[in-house]
């Protein structure tokens, strides 16, 4: 399809600047083109069902998956996934780990709050970081004086979860984070719990992200070995969250969006990047995550469009890997897909659609927390499963 025609520059124009610039890719060349290339009309975006459940299946795990691995410290660790509504028995210091830049994941996190209270009679801490990382797709969300979505990522869960939960409960593990990428959000929790002197931690991951379990495992598995983390025994259990899309609510990551492609993009394209199998083999010199089980034997033509038309929060490189595309033209595609990304949202769109979302799902518990016990409340909510 020629995107061109939604653009306030011709191909040979686009190409030219890109030149000018030795297609950069980094937040620095995308600013570059964003200044110099405007949307003039917001582009088709679809996809079909039946390619939502294969990327869903290819980036997430079936629950009940294990995976054992050696921390730095010498010790054997796991990995376990389950759904929000069944955490594992016998998790030692959990903590529920809300992140990842998805503003509807602080729904998913309370649901497991939810669950976890009428099964268990007590309450999870909770922590959330995460700045925003998108190479400056959010800035116009996040660097604003007003609005429910503002400041960080962490920031703006709070706050949606503030709407909903007991404040002293929510902030009692809040502190200020300066993460911005996969490895950073672990950096910062390893921190986080080695300033508490807790010596083992569960962090139960809650990305509200369908497609991202696997990546998320695949990396901080591998970086969990090195010596950096030996002084705390990190356990991981991914809760995953299931696919949620409402065309009537505004939040561009609950509907198809360019917003909502480019997070499968940015979570299907590295699994095949600078891998090395569970019992140590790899063709990279510089390794930066474990090939997980079904990666290898993926028939990737089914991600084609999303991956090359849709990785407004990626790198070329995917594309370069997994389709034999020229680096140039992969800078291209990227490119044009920031554009997109950025000119098809308002901080207001999140904003109502917070709204939105957030009177819906109360509705639906039966009425917000007011005061009182909080895990009572919780455990007091409706019966039923949201997502």
């Amino acid at each position: 399809m020629d995107y061109f025609k939604y653009l306030s520059a011709s191909r040979e124009q686009f190409m030219a600047w890109l030149s000018e610039n030795d297609f950069k890719c980094n937040a620095a060349g995308r600013n570059f083109m964003a200044e110099r290339v405007k949307v003039i009309a917001p582009r088709p975006v679809t996809v079909d069902e039946a390619t939502l459940d294969k990327a869903e299946e290819l980036g997430s795990f079936l629950e009940g998956s294990v995976f054992e691995y050696t921390n730095a410290d010498g010790k054997i660790a796991t990995v376990r996934v389950c759904s929000l509504y069944n955490l594992p028995k016998n998790m030692e210091n959990p903590y529920l780990y809300c992140f990842g830049g998805v503003m509807t994941a602080p729904f998913y996190a309370f649901e497991i709050l939810r669950f976890y209270a009428k099964q268990t009679g007590k309450l999870l801490p909770f922590v959330s970081s995460g700045k925003e990382g998108n190479k400056g797709l959010f800035n116009k969300l996040f660097y604003r004086d007003y609005g429910l979505i503002r400041k960080t990522e962490y920031d703006s869960y709070y706050a949606i979860m503030a709407r909903m939960s007991e404040h002293r409960w929510l902030y009692s593990q809040y502190e200020t984070f300066n993460d911005d990428t996969t490895e950073g959000n672990l950096m910062e929790m390893y921190r986080f719990a080695k300033d508490r002197g807790i010596g083992t931690i569960t962090l139960i991951l809650c990305t509200g992200n369908p497609y991202y379990d696997k990546r998320l495992v695949a990396e901080w598995m591998w970086l969990l070995k090195n010596s950096a983390y030996a002084s705390v025994k990190i356990n991981l259990v991914v809760a995953h969250c299931p696919r949620f899309i409402s065309e009537s609510i505004a939040i561009p990551e609950a509907r198809i969006s360019e917003i909502y492609l480019g997070y499968i993009a940015a979570c299907l394209g590295p699994l095949r990047k600078d891998t090395i199998t569970l019992d140590g083999k790899t063709q990279s010199e510089k390794p930066e995550r474990y090939l997980m089980p079904g990666v290898k034997e993926t028939d990737w033509t089914d991600f084609r469009d999303i991956i090359v038309n849709h990785s407004n929060m990626g790198w070329p490189n995917y594309q370069e890997i997994i389709y034999g595309i020229p680096h140039q033209e992969a800078v291209a595609n990227i490119i044009l897909s920031d554009l997109f990304a950025r000119a098809s949202y308002t901080p207001q769109d999140y904003d109502r659609g917070i709204d939105d979302m957030l009177q819906l799902y109360i509705r639906f518990l039966g009425g917000p927390f007011v005061k009182g016990d909080f895990c009572k409340y919780l455990r007091n909510t409706v019966d039923k499963r949201f997502f």
